[in-house]
């Protein structure tokens, strides 16, 4: 394979540098966390689709340098080199490293400028092992309990980030929502 940067890259990290979507996956006492509270929602009528847990590390860095490099924010010469990955960031002119790492953003989806300014982190509550994206739907309204065991009727809403009784019955057990972001929930909230 062609070490330097570009679209290839995007097949390379789908075979080498894959996420997980597998609760098992998560770091131990979150994942025991997680387990409860997905529980508590199933055995009271909600479907849960979970759409991401642990995040390989060498993934977040394809999108990291990617992000930056395609973006003008840094030089492609100056990516930190992974161990693992045999990437080749700088292709001797800077037009043509950008364009590559343009196709890379393209191809993993990344959000660009206006929609996110920020590069995607190096680390994470996800490459950790303590974060889970998922999607929790329900008809109407429904009685989940706390981890102290009092009982709160949750109605459903189309946009979880403002559910905050929901929110509150997860943080009773572990599992935090980040309000900016609808599918994720993590040990802190972050």
């Amino acid at each position: 394979m062609d070490a330097r940067s570009g679209a290839h890259w995007v097949a390379w990290a789908n075979t080498h540098a894959r996420n997980s979507r597998r609760i098992e996956d998560l770091e131990g006492s979150f994942r025991r966390d997680v387990e409860t509270f997905i529980t508590v929602l199933e055995r009271a009528g909600a479907r849960v689709e979970v759409s991401a847990t642990r995040r390989s590390r060498k993934r977040a860095y394809l999108f990291h340098w990617s992000w930056k490099i395609a973006n003008g924010k840094c030089r492609p010469a100056d990516a930190d080199p992974m161990a693992g990955v045999g990437i080749r960031w700088d292709h001797g002119d800077d037009v043509a490293s950008r364009a590559a790492a343009l196709e890379m953003t393209r191809g993993f989806g990344l959000a660009m400028p206006p929609r996110s300014v920020y590069a995607p982190a190096l680390s994470s509550n996800h490459i950790a092992g303590r974060a889970i994206d998922m999607t929790i739907r329900w008809n109407g309204t429904v009685e989940l309990p706390r981890k102290d065991g009092s009982t709160v009727a949750i109605a459903w809403t189309p946009n979880v980030n403002s559910n905050l009784p929901l929110h509150d019955v997860g943080a009773s057990y572990g599992v935090r929502k980040l309000r900016s972001d609808a599918p994720h929930w993590s040990f802190n909230g972050r």
